[in-house]
């Protein structure tokens, strides 16, 4: 689906040939700051986006999340993004697995999709090379569980170290009330505050 891109010359409105005009993708984040983070994290630049868009305007920014997880360096860039730039990010949760659902809880106002579903579980990954090299990535393990606990309290989720810590033992999944109570999100997204974020910014 391609979008009308509407320019101004000599004062005026004008509306660019058919050769110009954008995707859907571009007409969401230009004309309402919303942008998609859909599949894998390590395989989207959204969060060079999120800087991109925050020089334009400190208006908030719209993310939406489907995702299962993916690289957790990547996942620490984009929190570390949404952090450090000035324009408030609103997450919305469609589907939010593993290290997406850090994402959807560092927004500054969370909303899920009525069916959505979040999913919990510690950082796991692949160990290769001798017995040292095992050693090593062990260590490293260890200290990403530590650090995407830390995150997800700071970003609201309620109780200790410890307890998330021993939620997420194994598979957490989570219904939209339920993650709304145990601290990831605010609110369940409607049609009505639908409408009003998308004409924020």
């Amino acid at each position: 689906m391609l979008y009308p891109r509407i320019i101004k010359m000599n004062g005026k409105d004008v509306l660019v040939d058919d050769t110009q005009m954008c995707g859907w993708r571009e007409h969401m984040t230009q004309e309402h700051r919303v942008l998609f983070l859909s599949g894998l994290i390590g395989e989207t630049d959204s969060h060079n986006l999120l800087m991109a868009l925050d020089t334009l305007s400190n208006a908030p920014i719209k993310l939406v999340i489907t995702s299962p997880g993916g690289d957790l360096d990547i996942a620490f860039l984009f929190y570390d993004t949404m952090k450090l730039i000035k324009s408030p990010i609103i997450t919305i949760g469609r589907f939010c697995a593993s290290a997406a659902v850090l994402l959807l809880a560092a927004g500054s106002k969370r909303y899920l999709f009525p069916h959505n579903k979040t999913m919990l579980h510690k950082p796991w990954g692949q160990a290769s090379g001798d017995s040292r090299d095992w050693e090593i990535q062990g260590i490293e393990m260890k200290k990403y569980e530590r650090k995407f606990i830390e995150g997800l309290i700071e970003c609201g989720v309620k109780g200790t170290y410890e307890k998330v810590l021993n939620d997420i033992d194994r598979n957490l999944w989570l219904e939209p009330q339920e993650t709304i109570e145990y601290g990831l999100a605010d609110e369940i997204l409607t049609p009505e505050t639908w409408g009003e974020i998308i004409k924020e910014g």
